[in-house]
């Protein structure tokens, strides 16, 4: 891959044209395609031809496709139809009708007008229309040379995520690629969510470990089933450069009749933001250790640097006690050697409070000695259990960033953040353990406010997920309410896992997503992590490759 770029990078340079149309048919037993140089720019369309071919070879290394898939290639300028003329689109996958094609559950980019606009130039090219499956056009960025100068290695990352897409769309890849296909192998064991079903069930121990083995055997599936992280590998890549990024600011925070002066000196070179890790160990080790972190030994060498964990430690993965001791170890020693471990609260370290065990694997609790040792382990008086409730904001500034796991809306922003997270402090350490909570239930069915209270509703920040879901006409002006209430310029959250596992931002930079999904046992397994570096002004996503 190396090679051909330098390849791609010298035709870049010295305008030579390495082909002026390349246009052939390939075909396997899972794919039959035809490829089609519409427009080249500078020999691009070869480099596309060889980014193509390796993308469709490394999708039939991991999965079965039963039935061969059949689409065209088109290489076009797709630039000169984004919706979004400041977000560039590397490919766009077409249905028959020429519109995008998306599932579901994709959180990547819509930056395409639909119906394509040149499909006129497409339809004199295509001679199958009727046997295609789908489409996908490859952009040349004639449009966009300054792009195409900086272009790094993503092209045949994104490849395979559009054709993904199409396979999942058209149900030709199953469990564990695709939700619709794998009902068969979903959930059976039946706990309800709300606190008058699992409260009492807690009680019933067959049924807590059938849910508990069953969560298990789905992570053993996807760790060994679930290949697509090993293919798709994106470049690091720079969001945003700007002379402000990390310089040393008085904040305000709250409306005016509550607000609250903060002057937070950053001494800081850099903030490293990682994402959920769901009880994945050696993922988290990984990360740590690519960010310069932590060392071979997993202890603390960050002197200069901020470590932000947006939230969900546990759950899902088998690895929570794992996780959540290497986290308190170097948090204490980072007060000691230098540096700072923030840790924010997600929704499953509430759960973890309520006695909520939807997402939790027996592998989990045999770590802590059983199930019961691991409610205690999050009581009260008990080391994890007194982090969440005294340690652990809901929300944090640091510069000009707010960061909080799910997404405040203004109107969480405007009651202050500190303000905030004093209250969650003070109503989580009031929150017995899980088996007082039972008895309470119990003799006077009383709601402790950990079940109810707004903030832990699935509009308040630990819930929500509306910034990351809904449309940025609907999302950017209400990120621009808290932004403007707390004085950020930025927020970043976690909780909405970004589908192939990439960090993406929204409404101009003012939102960024960095659940990549991290953990293996949630069908990811993808490794990185943001980077602000006050030092360079510059914020970064880093990425590792998950074969090393």
């Amino acid at each position: 891959m190396k090679f051909k770029n330098l390849l791609l990078l010298s035709s870049l340079i010295f305008g030579s044209v390495i082909s002026e149309k390349v246009d052939y048919s390939y075909s396997t037993d899972d794919f039959k395609y035809n490829f089609y140089c519409l427009e080249d720019n500078k020999g691009l369309c070869k480099f596309l031809e060889e980014e193509l071919y390796q993308a469709v070879n490394s999708i039939s290394s991991i999965v079965d496709i039963q039935t061969p898939v059949n689409f065209e290639a088109i290489v076009d300028d797709l630039s000169k139809y984004r919706i979004d003329t400041k977000k560039e689109t590397l490919t766009v996958l077409l249905n028959n009708e020429f519109k995008p094609i998306n599932t579901k559950d994709s959180t990547k980019d819509n930056n395409i007008q639909s119906p394509y606009p040149n499909s006129d130039s497409l339809l004199k090219v295509i001679t199958n229309e009727e046997k295609n499956d789908f489409i996908i056009v490859l952009n040349n960025f004639k449009s966009d040379k300054k792009y195409l100068d900086s272009i790094k290695n993503d092209f045949d990352s994104s490849i395979i995520m559009e054709i993904f897409d199409g396979l999942k769309v058209l149900n030709k890849v199953g469990y564990p690629y695709n939700t619709v296909t794998s009902s068969s192998k979903g959930k059976t064991v039946n706990i309800d969510y709300e606190m008058e079903g699992f409260l009492p069930k807690r009680k019933n121990l067959e049924l807590m470990q059938a849910a508990a083995d069953e969560m298990a055997n789905k992570c053993k599936d996807l760790v060994n089933m679930e290949k697509l992280h090993t293919v798709i590998h994106w470049e690091d890549t720079l969001i945003s450069k700007d002379k402000t990024i990390g310089r040393r600011i008085g904040r305000s925070v709250g409306n005016p009749k509550n607000r609250c002066h903060v002057t937070y000196k950053n001494k800081y070179e850099r903030v490293v933001v990682v994402g959920d890790i769901h009880g994945d160990y050696d993922h988290l080790v990984k990360i740590l250790r690519h960010a310069k972190l932590i060392d071979e030994e997993n202890n603390w060498i960050g002197k200069k640097s901020i470590l932000m964990q947006i939230g969900d430690l546990m759950d899902r993965g088998d690895d929570t006690f794992q996780v959540y001791e290497l986290m308190i170890k170097i948090k204490e020693q980072a007060k000691k050697k230098g540096g700072v471990v923030y840790m924010l609260l997600g929704n499953h370290e509430i759960f973890a409070l309520q006695g909520d065990h939807h997402f939790t694997s027996a592998n989990d609790n045999d770590d802590f000695g059983g199930f019961e040792k691991r409610e205690e382990a999050f009581g009260p008086n008990e080391p994890f259990g007194k982090l969440l409730r005294e340690e652990l904001n809901v929300a944090m500034v640091i510069d000009d960033t707010l960061y909080t796991h799910a997404g405040m809306t203004s109107n969480f922003a405007e009651q202050g953040v500190d303000k905030l997270n004093k209250y969650v402090h003070d109503l989580l350490k009031s929150t017995p353990s899980v088996e007082d909570l039972y008895q309470l239930y119990l003799q006077h069915n009383i709601k402790h406010p950990i079940y109810n209270e707004t903030i832990f509703s699935d509009d308040g920040p630990l819930f929500y997920r509306g910034f990351a879901n809904l449309p940025e006409a609907e999302a950017c002006p209400e990120i621009e309410k808290t932004l403007k209430v707390t004085n950020t310029k930025r927020m970043v959250i976690g909780h909405t896992p970004q589908t192939y596992g990439k960090i993406r931002t929204k409404c101009d930079g003012k939102l960024i997503l960095v659940d990549i999904g991290i953990s293996r046992c949630i069908a990811g397994g993808y490794n990185g992590y943001l980077e602000i570096l006050n030092n360079k002004k510059e914020i970064w996503a880093r990425y590792l490759d998950s074969n090393n």
